[in-house]
C-alpha cells in the first residue's frame, strides 16, 4: 500500500492528536445540540445570547465528522482484523442508540440514527470496494452494488449525516493515495457543513504516524461518544431543564 503523506517540516500530527481534537469538537457541538437546543431553548428561561453561544458551539463542532471520516480510512487501510473492527463499530452504534435519542430527542425517536451506523456503513461500503474489484484497482459490479446498498440503508436509517457522509466517507477513501488530493477531495465533499473543510487543514498536518496512547485511552475514544451523550441526557432531561 503507497504511503499517502507528505514529507513536511515542523508542526505535525499523530492520529491520536487528530482524535482529541475531534472529542473536543465534538463535545462542543453536542452541548449546543443538547443542553441548548434539546434543554433551554425549550424553557421560559430562553435568553438572547443563548442562540450566539448555540452558533459558537454547533461551528466549532462541524470539525469533528470530517476527522472522524478521515480516521475510519486510516482504520480501515491499517486493520488486520476488518469482522471484529465492523463488529466494534456495530456494538456502540446499538450501544449508543438510546442516549443519541435522550440527548437529542429527549425520548426514543426513529426518524434519526446515530454517527455510528453512518462510520458502520462507510466501513462496509469500502470493503465492497475492496473486495470486488479489477486487478487495476477499479471497482466491478458486485462491489457497486455495496456500495449502493449501504447508501440505501444510509437513506433509510436516516443516519447521521446519511448519502452525505458517506460520499465523503468514499472520497477520503478513492484518493488515499494522494493527501493533497485526499485533503481537496474532503474539503469539497464537506461543504454541505459551514466550517467543515477546515478540518482539512488539520488533516494535512497528519504525520502518518498512530501517536502515543494506552490500551485504556484507545477504547476512551469509541466510549467517549456514548458516554458524554448520556452525560448531556441526564443534565438535559433531569437535572437542570426539566
Amino acid at each position: 500500500m503507497q504511503n499517502n503523506t507528505l514529507s513536511r517540516p515542523g508542526l505535525s500530527l499523530s492520529g491520536t492528536a487528530l482524535k482529541r481534537i475531534a472529542c473536543l469538537s465534538m463535545l462542543l457541538d453536542h452541548i449546543g445540540a443538547s443542553l441548548l437546543e434539546n434543554g433551554l431553548f425549550k424553557q421560559e428561561s430562553f435568553w438572547p445570547g443563548g442562540v450566539q453561544l448555540d452558533d459558537v458551539l454547533r461551528l466549532a463542532g462541524r470539525l469533528a465528522f470530517p476527522i472522524y471520516c478521515f480516521l475510519l480510512v486510516e482504520g480501515f487501510l491499517h486493520t488486520h482484523d476488518f469482522k471484529k473492527y465492523a463488529l466494534r463499530m456495530l456494538g456502540f452504534a446499538l450501544i449508543s442508540e438510546w442516549p443519541f435519542d435522550w440527548a437529542f430527542f429527549s425520548g426514543v425517536y426513529w426518524g434519526h440514527q446515530n454517527v455510528y451506523f453512518t462510520l458502520l456503513l462507510g466501513l462496509l461500503a469500502m470493503k465492497a470496494l475492496d473486495t470486488y474489484r479489477t486487478p487495476e484497482g477499479m471497482p466491478v459490479l458486485k462491489g457497486i452494488l455495496g456500495v449502493a446498498a449501504c447508501f440505501l440503508a444510509a437513506a433509510l436509517l436516516h443516519c447521521d449525516y446519511d448519502v452525505l457522509g458517506l460520499t465523503l466517507i468514499l472520497a477520503l477513501y478513492m484518493t488515499r493515495k494522494d493527501k493533497r488530493a485526499q485533503c481537496i477531495a474532503g474539503a469539497v465533499f464537506s461543504l454541505f457543513e459551514p466550517v467543515a473543510p477546515l478540518a482539512f487543514g488539520l488533516v494535512w498536518l497528519y504525520s502518518g504516524e498512530r501517536g502515543g496512547s494506552s490500551k485504556l485511552e484507545q477504547w476512551a475514544f469509541y466510549w467517549f461518544y456514548p458516554a458524554h451523550i448520556f452525560i448531556l441526557g441526564i443534565l438535559t432531561n433531569l437535572l437542570l431543564f426539566r
